[in-house]
């Protein structure tokens, strides 16, 4: 059920004449209801049917009320069963007088409404609505007697309808709902009892508990997805200051959580500040299937070299064409990993060296009969750190507060609000490959070594530029855990000393296979999109590269950086650089 584009309902009321047109083919009008003649012509329909013997089947009719109704109300069936008596036409049946009290449930997602305008009020006995993907920016007017409003996927901001003390369940999940529109809606619906605020923009918990506080019948809150759930210990400190509360994103309260917020209270524990800034880990354990990845540009570099032979006049040999292409194309070469950061920016890991001879050496270890696959499995990436040397941390600043512009435009992004963008978005890792550097031309390796000017100032043949990195291929990893904290974050040693710290423990999620695509299926939909659940990272298949990794928030100091004891090292083998 869609409304066209071209003329699609800018209010309730248009929206609702329009539905009810094309489901039932009744069109509003604004005439006086006559009730006892109405209830004239029906038992008048009800007789003529049954001496007609016209009255259709049950069967029919049960099929008939099903298809009518669909999903845009529950009390369609009832509705049609007039319109077949009465005919769409009937002035009494089409009067709005008629209608509008009429409905108790109806649900008009995805019409592109804007305005709740004041028509929503004549709707006195409707107690479900769903105004959910709509273009609402606020809600203005509401039924008198609605108990569950879900205006989900709207742009509301601002809530400026009448007090409604019968409203007991509001779903204003992935809207713009900040501080200012919590308040206005706690100060009109004081009878709440479930509350969804899932991938707001929430993002502190004082302006979350101050509004929420007074509303002593609210039992189930979500806020699961917004900012404000990134924060330490973000759920033992909403059950502290709201312990009316009994579900919190859909998770109901442990007794351990209820013990430790009654420990908050004994302690006297403060509402916590924003930290100033979140530590973001990530550690690689595992990159296999390579190949996969390597694959395409080996045959492109394989080609070339031997392309260029033959215009030289050389004849490859043999054995050189058998011989194994991600050998003779990426060995002296090297890969590195990259990872976004909530900021945009990209972070990179050191090479990681495509050696020959460790391969070589790798695959005698391996024995003869099953030797590993060159360049195909790197499993020991957990001490992989930067160019400089540095451990994989980054911290990502919080601490500065979004701000507006007099006509609402944005001066500067919240901190928090751009790291949970982030999770939400997914982290995105890509791998990439750089060729060996090509040898310095014959002759020319002495001089080059020499340094760039020789005896009376001529110039001398420089080393060759080393190849730029290949973007070979990439992973989207879902990180909305992070935003979906189910359990309690005092552990035994902060219970034993009697007070917050400044950080909870880490916040891991662990990522033991995810499937990586090559370059050119980097932007496939499947690829770009994680899945709904971190737990349920998109798998690798037969042939696929894997990555497994881990990624820490609220991650302590890093480790300090053990340089390898040179005494403990193998010995460089014969012939090694």
């Amino acid at each position: 059920m869609t409304a066209s584009r071209k003329h699609a309902p800018r209010n309730f009321k248009e929206a609702f004449a329009r539905v009810l047109l094309n489901e039932t083919g009744v069109a509003v009008n604004s005439g006086a209801l006559r009730q006892e003649q109405m209830d004239n012509e029906l038992q008048l329909a009800l007789r003529l049917a049954g001496f007609s013997g016209d009255a259709p089947h049950a069967a029919d009719a049960s099929s008939a009320a099903s298809e009518a109704s669909g999903t845009w109300s529950e009390d369609a069936e009832e509705l049609m069963q007039f319109v077949r008596q009465l005919g769409p036409r009937s002035p009494h049946l089409s009067s709005e007088q008629f209608l509008k009290p009429f409905f108790r449930h109806l649900a008009l997602p995805g019409l592109s409404i804007r305005e709740l305008d004041d028509d929503v009020a004549r709707f006195s006995k409707l107690t479900f609505l769903d105004v959910s993907r709509n273009g609402l920016s606020s809600i203005d007017n509401l039924p008198p007697n609605l108990k569950y409003l879900k205006a989900y996927n709207n742009p509301i901001s601002q809530i400026s309808c009448k007090a409604s003390p019968s409203l007991c369940f509001l779903g204003l999940g992935f809207s713009k709902l900040g501080s200012e529109g919590l308040e206005q809606a706690a100060r009109r619906f004081k009878n709440l009892l479930s509350l969804d605020l899932s991938f707001s923009q929430l993002a502190g918990l004082q302006e979350v508990i101050a509004p929420l506080g007074p509303l002593h019948k609210l039992r189930h809150l979500c806020l699961g997805g917004s900012p404000v759930s990134l924060l330490p210990f973000y759920r033992v400190q909403v059950l502290r200051w709201l312990p009316q509360l009994h579900v919190l994103d859909g998770v109901a309260f442990a007794d351990e959580e209820q013990a430790d917020s009654q420990q908050l209270v004994a302690w006297g524990t403060p509402l916590r500040p924003r930290p100033s800034t979140v530590r973001v880990a990530f550690q690689f354990q595992r990159l296999a299937g390579t190949r996969a990845l390597l694959m395409p540009v080996a045959e492109g570099i394989v080609a070339a070299k031997r392309a260029a032979a033959a215009a030289a006049g050389e004849e490859a040999q043999e054995e050189e064409q058998e011989q194994d292409k991600i050998l003779e194309a990426c060995a002296g070469g090297s890969l590195r990993l990259r990872v976004e950061l909530p900021d945009g920016s990209w972070a990179e890991t050191a090479e990681v060296l495509l050696s020959a001879e460790d391969a070589a050496a790798a695959a005698a270890a391996a024995g003869a009969e099953d030797p590993p696959l060159i360049f195909d499995d790197f499993d020991k990436l957990e001490k992989l750190r930067t160019p400089a040397g540095e451990a994989l941390y980054f911290e990502v600043d919080i601490g500065e507060e979004g701000s507006e512009g007099s006509s609402g435009e944005v001066l500067q992004e919240d901190g928090l609000v751009r790291l949970c963008r982030w999770a939400r978005k997914g982290l995105a890792v890509k791998v990439f490959f750089r060729p060996a550097s090509p040898p310095p031309p014959e002759g020319e390796e002495e001089a080059a070594a020499e340094g760039d000017e020789g005896e009376g100032g001529e110039s001398k043949p420089k080393t060759p530029e080393p190849p730029e990195e290949v973007d070979v291929g990439g992973a989207v990893i879902a990180l909305d855990n992070f935003l979906w904290h189910s359990q309690t974050d005092l552990g035994e040693e902060v219970r034993a000393a009697g007070e917050l710290p400044e950080s909870p423990a880490p916040w891991s999620i662990q990522v033991p296979e995810v499937r990586v695509v090559v370059a050119d299926r980097w932007l496939d939909p499947e690829v770009q999109v994680p899945p709904l659940e971190a737990k349920a990272q998109r798998k690798a298949r037969l042939g696929d590269a894997r990555l497994a990794l881990t990624v820490e928030m609220h991650a302590g100091e890093p480790p300090p950086f053990e340089e390898e004891d040179p005494a403990a090292a193998e010995p460089p083998k014969k012939g090694k650089k």
